[in-house]
């Protein structure tokens, strides 16, 4: 059976007829939580963008492929990642890179705003987080749109190295680099203008590979499991904030605009603050909290229970 979910194909003309907007400065997708295999980007095509599906380099004659649980099958839908993903509380699976192709890979991505592959501007994701386990080295790739001629398929990456135990890192988009001597230089800002699809590739030599379990992507800084306390962006700031309950208190300032974010992108409390902000009227969940004013610029994760 082909475990690899099929997105709507879409032409050229149709993807024109797209009114494409803008994604969320921030996104989280949590495996522990997903049931649909879907990553919510803030697009506004929710058919087709943020599913999970693999790719391989078997249209390179190649014969690299993944192994997926048996206990696992795709359901009505033929969704295959949304039962897996609720199975094992993330993607988990094993990658054999094999004979065929010079440069052999597999791997793993989702559409950041549909299956046309259009790109849009992730600059304000500041880079992207994972939390993983791998027995493998592997790369998080930034799949830009029309690579073929902005990139030549030399895109930007960031290697992740392997580790048995799961762990949680951020990747700014600073250790995002394009590989020399082939393909074509273009500058990042290009490139996240632009962006596609975020990949998860396995390459190497053939007869590697391992086991892995992919269980939170997200935007740089919302992976991390330190919900309570707030970081400045400057280390050597004495800006302090700490949740307890569902009151945020804030040192370190005089006053300055706060603004709490869903994980749709939008403002659901803003106020100019100095000591303390009710959190008391939100729902539970996953909030980014932004804090600017004269000497105070800081974000962080929060998560109201």
């Amino acid at each position: 059976m082909n475990k690899k979910l099929t997105l709507a194909a879409i032409s050229g003309a149709a993807a024109m007829a797209f009114a494409q907007g803008a994604v969320n400065p921030t996104f989280l997708w949590d495996g522990t939580v997903d049931t649909q295999g879907q990553v919510e980007t803030g697009s506004t095509e929710t058919e087709t963008s943020g599913y999970w599906y693999e790719y391989t380099d078997k249209d390179n004659d190649g014969a690299s492929h993944f192994t997926w649980p048996s206990d696992v099958t795709a359901n009505e839908y033929d969704n295959f990642f949304g039962p897996l993903i609720e199975a094992y509380q993330g993607i988990k699976g094993s990658v054999a890179l094999e004979d065929g192709y010079e440069y052999p890979f597999a791997g793993l991505g989702f559409n950041i705003w549909s299956g046309a592959q259009e790109g849009v501007d992730i600059t304000a994701w500041g880079g992207i987080c994972l939390t993983y386990q791998s027995t493998t080295n592997f790369a998080i790739e930034l799949g830009v749109e029309d690579e073929a001629t902005v990139t030549e398929y030399n895109n930007y990456k960031t290697a992740v190295s392997k580790n048995t135990a799961v762990q949680t890192l951020d990747f700014p988009w600073a250790k995002f680099k394009q590989e020399s001597g082939w393909g074509v230089t273009v500058a990042q800002a290009t490139v996240l203008a632009k962006t596609s699809a975020i990949k998860l590739k396995f390459s190497g030599s053939a007869g590697t590979g391992g086991d892995f379990l992919i269980q939170k992507v997200g935007s740089n800084g919302m992976c991390s499991g330190n919900n309570n306390a707030i970081k400045s962006v400057a280390s050597a700031s004495s800006v302090k904030a700490q949740l307890s309950g569902r009151v945020l208190s804030f040192q370190g300032f005089s006053s300055a605009k706060a603004e709490v974010i869903n994980l749709q992108g939008q403002v659901v409390k803003s106020a100019t603050v100095s000591s303390a902000m009710d959190l008391s009227s939100l729902d539970a969940g996953v909030y980014m909290v932004r804090v600017a004013g004269k000497n105070v610029s800081f974000a962080q994760k929060i998560v109201l229970e």
